[in-house]
């Protein structure tokens, strides 16, 4: 009996291997693959059934910084958060790195680890609060149900985003991958908003421009806060 199903067997034994080794289980691969290639059917199951979609899908919010978490990886490759505080003027931070009794670069690296850290949630709570009030006001639904699908429609945008790798850290391919970045949120956001979000396609064109600019805003709002947390931590750091 233990030989009957040899192959589902291997494949149990992949889904678990991956499960332990990456945190992406069964659950996981098929919200990845339906974000990918249906996402409109994945919306529906997580507006009508819950969270988890019936139980077939991972939760959106946590599935979202999975997702996160990969793309930080991507930039740690490529020099993690540096640039954005090396970035700031000098005047800016040289009271820092004084009050912090560090040399400036363990000061930096100190602060870049902990706006490494926090990053992500603050951002991705960001993208919710300011886009969740247009999706509420375009679908009619719930405020609960907006704000699923609001991170539903992060994930579906972010998981085409892996695919590019460390490509948009990297001065030669910035341009174009933000670019790509850019149409994989329209294509998201065309595939699984007609009915909800939008009646025409010119229409679901206007609104996904709109909401591209509120993200944008999101990404800055977000950066604030996450900045000034790092330079905190990069005192207090041992």
């Amino acid at each position: 009996m233990a030989n009957e199903h040899p192959e589902g067997s291997r494949r149990r034994e992949f889904l678990d291997l991956c499960e332990e080794t990456t945190g992406f289980g069964e659950i996981e691969w098929r919200t990845f693959r339906d974000l990918l290639i249906r996402p409109r059917e994945a919306l529906e199951a997580y507006l009508m059934h819950g969270p988890t979609g019936g139980r077939r899908y991972a939760r959106p919010f946590g599935f979202y910084m999975g997702l996160c978490g990969i793309l930080m990886f991507y930039l740690f490759l490529t020099g993690g958060l540096k640039g954005v505080i090396e970035a700031q003027p000098a005047a800016a931070i040289d009271g820092w790195v004084a009050r912090s009794g560090k040399s400036r670069e363990a000061f930096i690296d100190d602060a870049e680890s902990w706006m490494s850290l926090v990053v992500t949630p603050i951002i991705a709570i960001c993208n919710a609060l300011l886009t969740v009030p247009f999706l509420k006001w375009w679908s009619g639904i719930d405020w609960r149900r907006s704000f699923r699908a609001s991170y539903v429609l992060m994930c579906a945008w972010t998981v085409p985003i892996l695919f590019l790798g460390p490509a948009p850290q990297m001065e030669s391919f910035r341009t174009v991958a933000f670019a790509a970045m850019w149409a994989a949120f329209m294509v998201a956001f065309l595939r699984m908003g007609r009915g909800l979000w939008f009646a025409h396609w010119w229409e679901g064109v206007a609104k996904c421009l709109l909401l591209l600019m509120v993200l944008g805003i999101a990404g800055w709002l977000g950066m604030v806060p996450s900045l000034y947390i790092g330079l905190f931590g990069g005192i207090w750091s041992a």
